[in-house]
């Protein structure tokens, strides 16, 4: 199981980590609106702050962890491997981190902090094709972090891999909020009533896994062009015979 409320951070340009705390394993924004405080209980769970240095040695090692898993999987990295690169003992490294899979989870922390797709404002119509485009436009600045993702998702798929329900839940958790953004848009007349919400996140999603993939195998693919004329392309399909909304007339049997 993952140690929730883990500190986490973002990789900076000094391949450092600016510290953040990540919230517990399913927590949303929406948290509060249910009767519980997802800060709160990211605080209580997360135990005592570390001070600025050892925040600073716990950043170093979680940085040092992206970079070597993007390189090698989380299976061919060790915890000396991470030690000596974050220029830290193991027994250092073991006093932040427990264990191999607590830093495996904390580093998925940083990812998916960093892999957020903005919802500000709320989306209410198809606002959330141009957030992927955003999205995978910034992957070149933080390929590492792309790269540390797929090899795990790919290392886990067993089903008693150590990551598998930390991968699953994230998994459900990302396909409801593109079924309920594709709903909103329904709802608000900006997208076709005959698309299945929950067919359609799965599609983005495979998309997105699918593009991840060629783009590690080939850096020289224009992703940014690929994901504009992806979003192009679902724009026009899922906006096909309604009227003041860019689509074309007739039904597209494609969606």
């Amino acid at each position: 199981m993952r140690p929730a409320g883990i500190t986490v951070g973002v990789v900076g340009q000094e391949g450092t980590l600016h510290s953040m705390t990540a919230k517990p394993r399913g927590a949303t924004a929406n948290d509060e609106g249910r009767g519980r405080s997802s800060t709160a209980v990211s605080r209580a769970l997360a135990g005592p702050q570390p001070s600025r240095r050892g925040q600073w040695r716990r950043d170093r090692i979680l940085a040092a962890t992206i970079r070597l898993v993007a390189r090698n999987g989380g299976r061919g990295t060790s915890l000396a491997e991470i030690a000596g690169e974050a220029g830290v003992t193991q027994q250092g490294l073991l006093h932040y981190f427990p264990s191999k899979e607590a830093l495996l989870h904390a580093a998925l922390d940083v990812r998916d902090e960093r892999d957020a797709v903005s919802r500000d404002p709320d989306w209410q119509g198809l606002e959330f094709l141009d957030a992927i485009v955003a999205r995978v436009g910034g992957w070149r600045a933080e390929p590492e972090m792309v790269g540390m993702f797929t090899l795990l998702l790919v290392e886990n798929l067993g089903e008693h891999a150590p990551l598998r329900d930390r991968l699953e839940e994230r998994y459900e958790l990302v396909r409801k909020e593109y079924a309920d953004a594709v709903r909103a848009a329904q709802g608000a007349g900006a997208a076709r009533l005959d698309i299945d919400p929950d067919l359609k996140a799965i599609e983005v999603i495979a998309f997105l896994n699918g593009l991840e993939t060629s783009w590690l195998l080939n850096p020289s693919i224009p992703v940014e062009r690929v994901a504009e004329a992806w979003a192009t392309l679902q724009r026009a399909t899922m906006t096909a015979g309604l009227t003041g909304r860019g689509g074309t007339t007739g039904r597209d049997p494609a969606g």
